[in-house]
């Protein structure tokens, strides 16, 4: 058996092959998906200069994975499983959810390379929550059976977006003028901080102030020069609490929760003066419960790769692989 293993988000794609399901990662590379058309052509880029023959394909994709066809969020690749079975020659592949993946390379969270950022007592009987902005917000969890976990795969970045501050109120009538529907995602993500800003921009009405800046821009401008940046990073983190609490609450994740995505890490130093923490560990009726739940930092940027490995030795999800018999 020989594996190659992929993460593909809104920007990049992640590569990596081993020999097995729990074999060491050889040839990880990162690769920006805009200058392929589709990815199979990323693949072909990614194996042209190796010497090695692939049998199985593990995917983790950001978006929907349960049809054939799989469209990426957020990326324009849309590719369908039993075609690059066949382009490929392998015998099988499973596709998965990214953040499905980012939760299997979160077996253990507290001896994973996480910064812990919230004390708690974990529950290792209890659920794990794994959630985080990059492109988009992806949600899922671990549930504990027996010696392995069962992840749970949905769609938890597009629930409605809940404001709970003046400030958060006036920024979903902004984005209701443009969107239909204002969900999650919309304000924590990186194309959430990009919105937050431009509310923020727009209420300013200062001139001097860029009208839209791109995700990277504030959050190097929110740690080195605060302003209108940092008030956006402090109000995504906020909403990240809330959507955090919310999922707690819903899963009864009292193991933990681990934030992954690329968004949080670029500005960890703000998290201590954010309304990160009051948010997620809020004084409702449940605050004692969720003042006892630990959260991680996943500093990671291989754990998506390590997921999709991990998910072929998970019998919960190897059994969704589609075969070349199917």
């Amino acid at each position: 058996m020989s594996l190659l293993v992929a993460d593909i988000g809104g920007t990049n794609v992640r590569f990596g092959v081993a020999a097995d399901a729990t074999a060491p990662l050889t040839h990880v590379q990162i690769m920006t998906c805009a200058p392929y058309p589709n990815f199979a052509d990323a693949i072909a880029a990614f194996l042209a200069p190796l010497d090695v023959t692939i049998n199985y394909l593990s995917v983790a994709v950001a978006g929907p994975v349960n049809d054939d066809k799989v469209d990426v969020t957020n990326n324009h690749w849309v590719f369908d499983k039993s075609a690059v079975m066949q382009q490929l020659g392998v015998d099988g592949i499973l596709v998965i959810n990214d953040f499905t993946a980012q939760a299997l390379a979160q077996s253990d969270p507290a001896t994973n390379g996480n910064i812990q950022i919230c004390d708690g007592m974990s529950d290792r009987a209890a659920p794990l929550l794994v959630i985080g902005p990059g492109t988009g917000l992806g949600v899922s969890a671990l549930i504990p059976a027996g010696d392995d976990f069962v992840p749970i795969e949905g769609e938890g970045g597009h629930v409605s977006f809940a404001p709970r501050t003046a400030d958060e109120i006036a920024l979903l009538g902004f984005l209701n003028q443009t969107m239909a529907h204002v969900s999650a995602e919309r304000v924590v993500s990186g194309a959430g901080l990009e919105n937050v800003y431009a509310f923020m921009a727009d209420r300013a009405g200062d001139t001097e102030i860029p009208a839209r800046l791109g995700a990277p821009e504030i959050g190097v401008a929110a740690v080195a020069d605060g302003g209108i940046a940092r008030d956006a990073v402090h109000l995504m983190l906020g909403c990240l609490g809330t959507v955090m609490a919310n999922a707690v609450l819903t899963l009864g994740a009292w193991r933990g929760v681990v934030i992954a995505g690329g968004i949080v890490p670029h500005v960890q130093s703000l998290l201590a003066d954010s309304p990160f923490a009051t948010r997620f560990r809020h004084q409702g009726r449940m605050g004692t419960l969720l003042n006892a739940v630990p959260v991680w930092l996943s500093v990671d940027p291989l754990a998506g790769i390590k997921g999709a490995q991990a998910a072929m030795a998970n019998r919960y999800t190897a059994v969704r692989m589609k075969r070349k018999s199917n």
